[in-house]
């Protein structure tokens, strides 16, 4: 029997525009390309997202109507499924498991964390906080009692990513309006 994967980033993100409006297919790639710093994260051509598209589809997280067009061809409008907005909740809610998810994941998590309130964000924040705590723990007890000069390297550098995530962790949250507002 095939496994079913959850979603991964990129198809999370599609789906976290949709959950703010529909559109169509070619209005959701100009949207992807029009966040502010996802430039810098991911990059994506238009047919890797219509293949994406019909994969939300088919896994029930998106649904479409085909909108007949007078001056253009008939285009389907895409839409968020209560399937899928439960995935995008439980995704932005959820802490990335390990520094590598950092680069990509997180910050998903994070901008559409953000678009909900800083009370989301600030949770997110503190849980992921959290868990590099856990890797910190972890990477200074292997350096405590596992043997060998490259591997202490290795490890090192290891902590001193997480260390630095830690203080990145502490700005994104002072970052943060008190007030309520949203970011």
């Amino acid at each position: 029997m095939p496994r079913t994967r959850a979603p991964f980033t990129l198809e999370l993100t599609l789906i976290g525009i949709l959950d703010r409006t529909p559109m169509h297919g070619y209005n959701l790639c100009k949207a992807v390309q029009a966040l502010d710093g996802f430039d810098l994260v991911w990059k994506v051509k238009q047919s890797a997202l219509y293949a994406l598209v019909d994969k939300l589809e088919a896994q029930g997280l998106l649904e479409s109507d085909l909108i007949p067009g007078e001056s253009h061809p008939s285009r389907k409008e895409l839409r968020v499924t209560p399937a899928g907005r439960a995935a995008l909740d439980a995704w932005v809610d959820t802490p990335v498991e390990s520094v590598r998810q950092m680069r990509q994941d997180f910050f998903g998590r994070l901008y559409f964390a953000r678009l909900s309130g800083p009370d989301r964000a600030r949770r997110l924040i503190r849980a992921q906080h959290q868990a590099c705590q856990a890797w910190l723990r972890h990477l200074q007890g292997r350096l405590e009692t596992e043997p060998g000069d490259y591997l202490h390297i290795v490890l090192s550098h290891r902590l001193q990513i997480v260390q630095a995530t830690l203080a990145w962790l502490k700005d994104c949250e002072a970052s943060l309006p008190r007030d309520g507002t949203r970011t």
